[in-house]
């Protein structure tokens, strides 16, 4: 029987490799929005699972979904890459699954972001903790069980999609609404975002994001009292959220929501936008909204809350309002006694004096998994630093993938029985 010491040996023997993948993986500019270099990111990945010896298949999301989803980026396709392994003996079928797109790098960054350079012992570039890193752990964890000499007992799949920084729909979503992830072909599912390598997310709040519209009609400026002002209507239905706030902040949540601060509901009113000139009332007046939910909460529920606010707002005022959805994702969460959490805790504990678990403040996509796929083993746990997803100069350090890899590697030999 192969013992831990031998997997981890392993994961030990290829760090330079591991190195390398990341460095060529983040220098591929996968940006969303609005969706840049897919196919390019694809086919990288593609080719290093073939190398591998897993099954591979590229899933092109046909135009029309696209469409229904992110109506101006059509012109970007959407290529997700899974592939299978399956080993001589029966056992259960895991599944690996991360995004590969980033969020713009912006500017100010002290090197190129999509030039990774490796530094004091940290790979930097735009992805190297959210989430390329993730997706590294998991290809370089199973090559670690077949170094060690491990035959697989049942499937592993990895799958790298896309999207995920805008929702998803396109990406695990299309994959889980398609059937490659469900309860018939997945018995555990570990979504390897940026969560560190000490500790296991156990979910993550929703979110409802959208626009409100406040209807009024021009008038110039020295004869107001000809126009319906539509920032003074939208005022009215502002002053309403905040009172929504206050009853929001006082919905919450036992679960450990990470800040503790964030146990809570809540809406933020993020960007305003009226007016064309200094001497016209202006007839429309527009604000954007980030409503979040806590598990417990449905974003039906909230889409009602929000039109009631519009309805009483439209009585007080005269006024018409409009609402115009951006996104929306349901809250999502596993028990933390689930043999996947359970098993991942184990072996951070190797590694760690403790752990703890958490729930991620925003939302990511394991909701597809665990929410529409109804799959409930599922966790996520990767390696990255979460205070470094989005910034500038974000960086991974190589030791968090290597010990990640090590995590994911025992996990699955213990999930497939094969260990001592």
């Amino acid at each position: 029987m192969v013992t831990k010491q031998d997997i981890y040996n392993a994961v030990e023997d290829c760090e330079d490799d591991i190195v390398e993948f990341v460095r060529e993986f983040l220098a591929i500019e996968t940006e969303n929005p609005p969706g840049r270099n897919y196919r390019d990111g694809a086919v990288f990945l593609a080719n290093e699972l073939s190398d591998r010896g897993y099954d591979v298949e590229t899933v092109s999301v046909p135009d029309e979904v696209v469409a229904k989803h992110y109506p101006t980026r059509t012109d970007h396709e959407r290529v997700n890459v899974l592939g299978r392994k399956v080993g001589e003996r029966s056992g259960p079928d895991i599944h690996f699954t991360g995004h590969f797109d980033v969020v713009p790098a912006g500017e100010d960054w002290s090197h190129d972001p999509y030039d990774p350079i490796v530094k004091d012992g940290n790979i930097y570039g735009r992805g190297a903790s959210d989430m390329k890193s993730g997706i590294a752990a998991g290809l370089f964890a199973i090559d670690a069980l077949a170094a060690a000499g491990i035959d697989l007992h049942g499937s592993v799949t990895q799958s790298m999609t896309v999207d995920e920084e805008t929702g998803g729909f396109t990406g695990l979503g299309y994959l889980v609404d398609e059937g490659y992830i469900s309860p018939e072909n997945t018995d555990y599912c570990v979504y390897t975002e940026c969560f560190d390598s000490s500790r296991i997310c156990l979910g993550h709040r929703g979110v409802l994001k959208f626009h409100i519209t406040a209807h009024g009609s021009k008038s110039h400026g020295c004869m107001a009292h000809d126009g319906e002002n539509a920032v003074m209507a939208m005022n009215d239905f502002l002053r309403r959220v905040d009172s929504y706030e206050d009853e929001l902040h006082v919905r919450t949540t036992d679960l450990p929501v990470t800040p503790p601060e964030s146990r809570h509901a809540d809406i933020s009113v993020t960007m305003m936008d009226a007016g064309y000139s200094e001497n016209i009332v202006p007839d429309r007046c527009q604000a954007t909204f980030y409503r979040v939910l806590v598990p417990g909460e449905t974003v039906e529920k909230a889409r009602e809350e929000i039109r009631d606010l519009m309805n009483t707002a439209e009585s007080a005022t005269g006024r018409t309002f409009e609402y115009d959805e951006i996104m929306f994702a349901e809250p999502a969460s596993v028990p933390e006694n689930c043999t996947v959490s359970q098993t991942y805790t184990e072996n951070i504990l190797k590694f760690y004096d403790e752990t703890d678990h958490v729930v991620s403040p925003g939302s990511d996509d394991q909701r597809f998994v665990v929410n529409n796929a109804g799959i409930e083993e599922c966790i996520v746990y990767g390696p990255g630093l979460l205070e470094q997803a989005h910034v500038v100069d974000e960086f991974i350090p190589v030791d968090e993938i290597v010990t990640a890899a090590k995590v994911m590697a025992a996990s699955t030999a213990d999930l497939m029985g094969v260990t001592s």
